[in-house]
């Protein structure tokens, strides 16, 4: 059964990973898994411009992500396109808001990476698919 827009949200604001799925220049997918936040309309990774899935994703901005429960037997499937939205100390806000839902210290995590190729992305999701168990079957 579908999760409700307001059922999408709360599953979306827990913390969990995302699979990103980006396409490698031969067609084949790559997948990475990483942090990410959703904002109630996309979803934001940070990640570095060293990365398979960056470079994949300015080449060919399509994307697929998965953010999975699977003991609750919960799941978000979203197809859309990336944008990148900032990099080195402009994307350092957006990273912070991101790790900070992972890490006790996010300030001191994201210290110890000062100075990597940083790139924030913002995901627009087009489609969603999504389901949880029928409450009868639980």
């Amino acid at each position: 059964m579908p999760l409700t827009n307001t059922e999408m949200d709360a599953f979306l604001a827990e913390r969990h990973t995302v699979v990103v799925a980006t396409l490698q220049r031969s067609g084949a997918p790559q997948l990475s898994t990483t942090w990410y936040r959703w904002d109630g309309q996309a979803l934001w990774i940070s990640t570095n411009r060293n990365r398979a899935k960056y470079r994949n994703l300015r080449r060919d901005p399509r994307v697929t992500v998965l953010v999975d429960d699977p003991p609750a037997e919960t799941s978000v499937v979203g197809y859309g396109r990336a944008e990148m939205a900032a990099v080195d100390e402009a994307a350092y806000e957006g990273a912070l808001a991101i790790v900070g839902r992972y890490v006790d210290d996010p300030v001191g995590y994201l210290a110890e990476r000062e100075g990597e190729p940083r790139v924030l992305i913002r995901i627009r999701l087009d489609k969603v698919i999504s389901w949880k168990p029928d409450d009868e079957r639980r």
